[in-house]
């Protein structure tokens, strides 16, 4: 056997221990789509259903793909870029492990992309780039696939990409130049249809395992009948076994006390979080905590519920053990289908047999989207992106339900054109410090030089609190901006209680929590992604961001279900940045140093671009 047939063995051994039929069925089907000319496939793979397996089997067949020679050469070996959507090390952890089999893939994060480009592909650029959980990089205010885009459309005009998700549709529809529609990469999809074994949310409301709970009974907090019989059925479990309860993150002690209150012991209830409000960090456990406790409390027969609060990590799996053991699920949650199927629901899909749990969630959600999952296995290798859209809008109509993502916005499909009202923003800059100052609008002349002494962030303090104030303020209002030329440096985000939080990693709250968490552990952060620049914006004219975080910020949305935060709200940001609670919590991150390395990137990915525009023009 000769060295190319020795690296084709071994990679055939990966795929043949590592992954199963159906999986490799989808891989194969993905590198079909990029045979016959398709840049960018689009892979749903239901919840829990074995998307790792699907993106193991797709690397190996990458490198499966090269000639004799190349497959050889050991500079030649990292083809594939593997990036985990959410700014999660542990997920990014567990992808590496998952992935481990596969010496040609590099996993990293979008944080880091630049990063990993530059350091792990000297000899040469991915052939293939493997995007997870792809519905968190979309939506009318993500960035994060514009920046995938410009790579692959400037600087690695002949790399592949594949997107992999439960719930991918707001990838296909957001607006702009996010959405994967809007590129001319001939995008294709593919459905993964599992093994006869799977046991996934259609097949669960076959069993009659969903328990319908109304707008009215979502709240867990809210005495009900439905919540005496979820708590009953913990109770008198025969067996060992567990239970998961999610609620707002503001309610997770009070969900404890209640359980507390209805006779479950306190060492059998675990709250999973971070820096959440009423609950003692001491008090506070992670996923892995919980695992360990379950395999404690089973082994004396008894049982464990665990409480885990909105933007509870997507991605976790408990493994087959724990799904066959729980006994009952909880969702509050009042948000999109996406958030709603990726949450307890989800967590409980998989390979194994337990027809007996029961599910307390949003059933027409779970309708919804069953008949879409119905949809995709009958017209799976079609790709017709239009006739999705149309049976998306009818379901959502037939059901009287929110659309499957947040920020979904279905409209004309328009070809990509490279002409955009957005200004220049490669010059890269970044992020220095950051500061927190309470708003005291009650004080007029409240002296703020005890948070800083900087003048550039008094005076930042100064505008905002002005804003408020303004016309015999503050009152509750929608759409403030900082206007005038003399305020041109300073960049605001006025949050409100529709974009505080609703779950997903491009909410206030996420950003919030990631990039303090980035500087907190001294980590480089990108004041560019911190501005977020909009149309005729550039990073180059802010000096300082600022979030607003106030119960006087209203959303211009009249049928929301919270416009304007409230003091739990508050009480949640007072927490998580360390600030004496006030109605008006105000964050300011300052530009620090300019990042030539950055830009230089930046700007030879832009004049890629417009070589290739140019090149396109003349035909």
């Amino acid at each position: 056997m000769n060295q190319a047939d020795n690296h084709r063995k071994q990679l055939e051994d990966v795929i043949a221990q590592f992954t199963f039929a159906h999986q490799q069925h989808a891989a194969q089907r993905a590198f079909s789509h990029f045979k016959d000319g398709s840049r960018a496939v689009v892979i749903t793979a239901e919840m829990q259903s074995g998307k790792s397996g699907i993106a193991l089997a797709l690397a190996a067949l990458q490198r499966l793909s090269l000639s004799d020679t190349y497959i050889c050469e050991r500079s030649k070996l990292k083809d594939t870029l593997y990036l985990v959507t959410m700014a999660d090390l542990s997920l990014q952890e567990q992808a590496k492990q998952d992935l481990a089999k596969c010496n040609n893939v590099v996993v990293s994060n979008f944080t880091n992309m630049s990063f990993a480009l530059s350091s792990n592909f000297k000899a040469q650029p991915p052939k293939l780039i493997i995007i997870d959980e792809c519905h968190y990089g979309a939506g009318s205010e993500a960035v994060r696939y514009a920046k995938v885009f410009e790579y692959l459309e400037k600087e690695n005009t002949n790399c592949k990409v594949a997107f992999i998700s439960a719930t991918p549709f707001s990838a296909l529809y957001s607006a702009g130049t996010d959405s994967i529609l809007r590129h001319d990469f001939k995008t294709s999809l593919v459905f993964h249809k599992t093994s006869d074994e799977y046991l996934g949310i259609r097949e669960m409301h076959r069993n009659n395992q969903i328990v319908k709970l109304t707008e009215e009974q979502r709240n867990f907090c809210d005495d009900s009948l439905l919540r005496k019989r979820f708590i009953r059925q913990f109770k008198e479990n025969p067996s060992s076994g567990w239970s998961l309860i999610r609620v707002p993150s503001s309610q997770a002690n009070l969900a404890k006390n209640i359980l507390l209150e209805n006779g479950i012991a306190e060492e059998q209830i675990m709250v999973i979080g971070q820096k959440l409000v009423g609950v003692e960090e001491s008090d506070l456990a992670s996923i892995d905590d919980f695992k360990r406790e379950y395999e404690a409390a089973a082994m004396f027969d008894d049982k464990v519920i665990a409480i885990t609060v909105a933007g509870f990590r997507a991605g976790i799996n408990f493994g087959q053990e724990m799904k066959s053991t729980l006994i009952n699920t909880w969702d509050s949650t009042i948000a999109n289908i996406a958030a709603i199927v990726q949450a307890n629901i989800g967590r409980a899909c998989g390979y194994h047999s337990n027809t007996l749990a029961k599910h307390y969630t949003n059933l027409d959600a779970i309708k919804a989207y069953s008949d879409l999952l119905n949809h995709l296995e009958l017209n799976s290798d079609k790709s017709d992106f239009e006739g999705l859209r149309a049976v998306f809008e009818d379901i959502c109509a037939k059901y009287d339900v929110r659309g499957f993502d947040r920020g979904i916005q279905i409209s004309p499909n328009k070809e990509y054109t490279a002409s955009s009202r957005k200004k220049d923003d490669t010059q890269t800059y970044l992020t220095q410090s950051y500061l927190v100052v309470p708003g005291k609008l009650a004080i007029p002349n409240y002296d703020y030089s005890k948070y800083t002494q900087n003048p550039l962030l008094l005076e930042a303090i100064a505008l905002i609190k002005a804003e408020f104030l303004k016309d015999d303020g503050p009152h509750r209002k929608q759409g403030r901006a900082l206007k005038g030329e003399h305020q041109n440096w300073i960049k605001a985000q006025w949050v409100n209680g529709v974009t505080y939080d609703d779950y997903t990693p491009s909410c206030a709250k996420s950003r919030t929590i990631e990039f303090t968490s980035l500087l907190d552990q001294n980590q480089s952060l990108e004041f560019n992604k911190v501005v977020n620049p909009g149309g005729g914006e550039a990073t180059t004219d802010k000096r300082v961001m600022a979030s607003v975080f106030s119960i006087y910020n209203l959303s211009k949305k009249a049928d929301a279900f919270k416009r304007s935060m409230d003091e739990d709200d508050l009480q949640e940001v007072s927490e998580l940045l360390d600030v004496a609670l006030d109605d008006t919590i105000i964050l300011l991150f300052l530009r620090g140093e300019h990042s030539s390395e950055l830009t230089k990137i930046k700007k030879h990915q832009a004049e890629v671009t417009a070589t290739h525009i140019k090149n396109q023009s003349v035909f």
